[in-house]
């Protein structure tokens, strides 16, 4: 199996469950290409090549090899200590591994704020105003962007180089897969209420196996005899948006809303605006993603031995 393959394989189903439509999507990469054919000189030599082909700017090969990979070692949280295990179990044997991370590393890391832009769209969707999903999200993408601007992004990108180890990392296409996946769950099923929707949560091997290691998926705000009402999934976007955002969700209807986690600014704002949040869970949520994907990856790709590390549980639907 060759790397590229995976990659190209993983952003086309990204794509096939993202959010947005394929036409939107078709029209920022044609936008980007337009952009990219008018730059000259260092400016042409420094634009993001891969955002020509992909709309996931978290996602990307980190290391390539021209080698056929027979196994893949996937985690959830990849840095040099899981770089250095996979070249001590592997090496001078005939496993030819590809480590398969799920957060954004290197050149994924130093601009996944990137795909930050989707999350206006995806409220918008919710009945959101266009102008404030815009400026709320372009205010929140510009935050992160300093926060993570004068981080030290390529150090385990580099550690791959000197170990020669092949690694990717699948965010952005894995998260989609979470929220539509739960999205057509309680369109089905229809929650009546916060208990109703634990229950179901409860039934999904991967957030039972959290809930066993003691990190279940819970009520931040509600109660469990609140209604549901409309709920909105929040499980793609690269990060948190705006807590503001949260108001206006209320405001357009939106009484219910299931997150991977939430921070305290956002808690507040939560419960200020009497809206009901379900935390299904970060690292579970992250796990239901990649497994998702693996089965699509390995059934039209073929089979390969995945190695479990690093938070990752491989659970499959095939």
């Amino acid at each position: 199996m060759k790397i590229k393959d995976i990659m190209n394989l993983a952003v086309k189903e990204g794509i096939a469950v993202d959010p947005r439509s394929k036409e939107e999507i078709e029209r920022i990469l044609s936008e980007r290409k337009e952009k990219y054919d008018k730059l000259e000189g260092i400016k042409k030599e420094i634009f993001d090549i891969h955002s020509l082909e992909s709309p996931y700017a978290d996602s990307r090969i980190i290391l390539d090899t021209p080698s056929d990979v027979n196994e893949a070692w996937v985690g959830i949280d990849v840095d040099t200590s899981e770089l250095l295990l996979v070249k001590k179990i592997t090496e001078n044997t005939e496993r030819v591994p590809v480590v398969i991370g799920h957060h954004p590393i290197g050149r994924s890391y130093s601009n996944f704020y990137e795909v930050m832009d989707m999350q206006s769209d995806i409220l918008q969707g919710m009945g959101v105003t266009a102008s404030i999903a815009d400026s709320l999200t372009g205010k929140r993408k510009a935050e992160v962007g300093r926060k993570v601007s004068g981080l030290n992004h390529f150090k385990t990108q580099d550690a791959a180089k000197i170990l020669n180890i092949p690694t990717m990392n699948i965010h952005t296409p894995a998260d989609n897969h979470v929220k539509k996946y739960l999205d057509d769950l309680f369109e089905n099923k229809k929650p009546y209420k916060l208990k109703n929707l634990l229950d179901m949560l409860l039934q999904i091997p991967e957030y039972i196996k959290a809930a066993k290691n003691g990190n279940p998926p819970g009520i931040l705000t509600g109660s469990e005899d609140n209604k549901c009402g409309k709920i909105f999934v929040d499980m793609t976007g690269g990060t948190e948006g705006d807590a503001k955002l949260l108001k206006n969700l209320v405001q357009s209807g939106v009484s219910t809303v299931v997150a991977m986690h939430m921070s305290d600014k956002h808690y507040e704002m939560a419960k200020d605006s009497n809206l009901n949040i379900v935390i299904a869970g970060h690292i579970s949520s992250d796990n239901l993603g990649l497994n998702l994907l693996l089965d699509k990856i390995l059934n039209k790709l073929g089979q390969i031995d995945i190695v479990e590390f690093s938070g990752f549980t491989r659970i499959t639907r095939l």
